[in-house]
């Protein structure tokens, strides 16, 4: 995993979520503020997995490198199907299930990093 990455995703996924939670608390439904910065995060982790897998690809194994493809395909579908909930029911609650999306990527993200560094020799 290529470390800024993670961090931005980490970081990201955490601001994402604080402002979704906030904004739920509010009682407000989803705007352009919340779905630019979960399309902006989709961008991040499309580049981190494009990135593993390349590097898969060249020859890299981690330990549990069937674990790891299935937290790549898994990570990068998350935003996606938030994103559309809440799009199709826009309620304060929608902001709440980014909000969860947004925590599942970064400890999708985080755990991604660890066994990232474990090789399997």
């Amino acid at each position: 995993m290529v470390a800024p990455l993670v961090v931005a995703l980490v970081g990201g996924g955490l601001a994402l979520f604080v402002l979704g939670a906030v904004l739920a608390g509010l009682g407000k439904v989803p705007g352009r503020v919340v779905l630019g910065l979960a399309a902006l995060l989709e961008v991040v982790v499309a580049v981190q997995v494009v990135w593993a897998v390349v590097s898969l690809v060249d020859g890299y194994r981690p330990a549990e490198t069937l674990v790891v493809v299935l937290y790549l395909l898994g990570v990068l579908v998350v935003l996606p199907l938030v994103v559309a909930w809440s799009l199709a029911e826009r309620t304060r609650w929608s902001n709440l299930v980014v909000a969860v999306g947004a925590l599942t990527v970064m400890a999708m993200t985080a755990r991604l990093d660890q066994m990232w560094r474990v090789t399997g020799g």
